[in-house]
This record gives structure tokens, C-alpha cells and sequence, in this order.
């Protein structure tokens, strides 16, 4: 876990730390870049470097907070404008691939990262599901009141999916995912819309609950392990 320094002489260490890690990833790839040769090149102790990084996969993660509160900074104030449902979801797409594309080679790291968190208790998570919350409010007309509230964890868990395939994605500047969430912008928006009906709003509910079953799984698992009555059978 990073911890967050309390004096600027820690806050530079820090980040001077994320910088140098960021060099070595570029100079001698992820894999090869240890803790070890960070610190060395940052010009700290090794366990100077583990007080801010517990590892490599915190650094890529610190990254990856560093840019998704840039998206928020970037495009927060654009949703605050009455935009359309439809405008406002594509502003979040198009400045989160504005911000990452530099750091598309971490895909995959990236999505180590997400994996290995809980989905909602961190901080990252926080950032992100703020901003399809402003995306939502921010609507006008605003979505049914009977999908309002549910949205928003909608709309991230679907740009989690998204972020995914743009991950992996090798087209010429990841041009098939930019094309999938431009695309997904007014697919979405038409189905809120669509919501209003019983039978839609009923659906939106369903997809939501697939959506999130893998989360719901992992805990039901986790809370089998630590429960003394469940055995597995012989």
C-alpha cells in the first residue's frame, strides 16, 4: 500500500521514486526494472524505497491513480454544463484515452493492478465512480429516476470492460477501443432512455447484476473460507 508522505521532502522522494520507475520500465522493461535497481537509480536505499513502494505493482498503481485524478481535473468541469447523457459519457472516454495513451505499453500491468484491488474500497475506485456520478447528475434531461441511482456503477463497471479491451488493444493508437467507446456512448444513452419502460428498466438490472456477479462471487468465496462450518466436500 503507498503511503502518502506528510512533508515535501517525502512527497519528492516519492515522487522522484515514480519517475525513476517509470524510466527504468521504459529502458529496461517492466519485468526487468526490481525494486533493487529503482532505488539504485532513484539514489535511495532499498528500504527507503520499500517505505513508499511496497513494490512495483504499488508504483504502477500510484500511476494509475495519478492519471485517472488527471482525467478527473480535465474533463470534471464539463460535465457540470447540462450536457447530454450521450455527451457527457463520451467526454469521460475521450479524456481517460487522452491521459493514458502516453502509458498504453502498462496495459497490462494496469490491469494487474485493478484485479488485485477490492472493486469499490480503494481509493482509484473512488476517483473513477466520481466521475460517472457527475456524468449522470451533470445530465440533462437527466436519466429515469428508476435507473438514476444505479448508473453510475454502471457506466464504471463498463468502462472497466472498455478499459480492458483498450488494454490489449495493438491497433495503430489503439484505434479499435477509441472506435468501441465513442460507439458505446449513444448505444448507452439510448438504453437509459429506453429505461422508462418496465420491461427495459427490468433488463438494465439483469445486465447490472451480471455485471457485477464476478465482484459478488469473489466475496461469497471469501466469506465460505473464513467460515468454520463450510467444509469442502471429500
Amino acid at each position: 500500500m503507498t503511503i502518502q508522505p506528510r512533508t515535501l521532502k517525502g512527497q519528492e522522494t516519492q515522487a522522484k521514486l515514480l519517475h525513476t520507475a517509470l524510466d527504468c520500465f521504459a529502458a529496461e522493461g517492466y519485468k526487468a526494472s526490481s525494486m533493487r535497481v529503482i532505488a539504485a537509480r532513484a539514489g535511495v536505499s532499498l528500504s527507503h524505497a520499500y517505505y513508499y513502494f511496497s513494490s512495483k505493482e504499488d508504483i504502477v498503481a500510484r500511476l494509475l491513480l495519478n492519471l485517472r485524478t488527471e482525467q478527473f481535473d480535465q474533463c470534471h468541469a464539463a460535465l457540470n454544463e447540462g450536457n447530454t447523457l450521450e455527451s457527457n459519457i463520451r467526454s469521460v472516454f475521450t479524456s481517460g484515452l487522452h491521459v493514458m495513451q502516453p502509458y498504453h505499453e502498462f496495459g497490462p500491468a494496469f490491469l494487474k493492478v485493478l484485479l488485485s484491488q477490492d472493486l469499490m474500497d480503494n481509493e482509484l475506485s473512488a476517483v473513477e465512480f466520481s466521475l460517472w456520478e457527475k456524468a449522470v447528475s451533470g445530465a440533462r434531461p437527466l436519466p429515469p429516476l428508476g435507473i438514476r441511482r444505479d448508473l453510475p456503477k454502471f457506466l464504471w463497471l463498463l468502462s472497466r470492460q472498455l478499459f480492458s479491451a483498450w488494454a490489449y488493444d495493438q491497433s495503430a493508437n489503439q484505434r479499435r477501443s477509441m472506435l468501441l467507446m465513442n460507439n458505446a456512448a449513444p448505444v448507452v444513452a439510448k438504453f437509459a432512455v429506453l429505461c422508462r419502460l418496465p420491461v427495459v428498466r427490468s433488463l438494465f438490472e439483469d445486465v447490472l447484476s451480471l455485471m457485477d456477479s464476478g465482484n459478488s462471487i469473489r466475496d461469497q468465496e471469501e466469506g465460505q473460507a473464513s467460515d468454520p462450518k463450510v467444509f469442502k466436500a471429500s
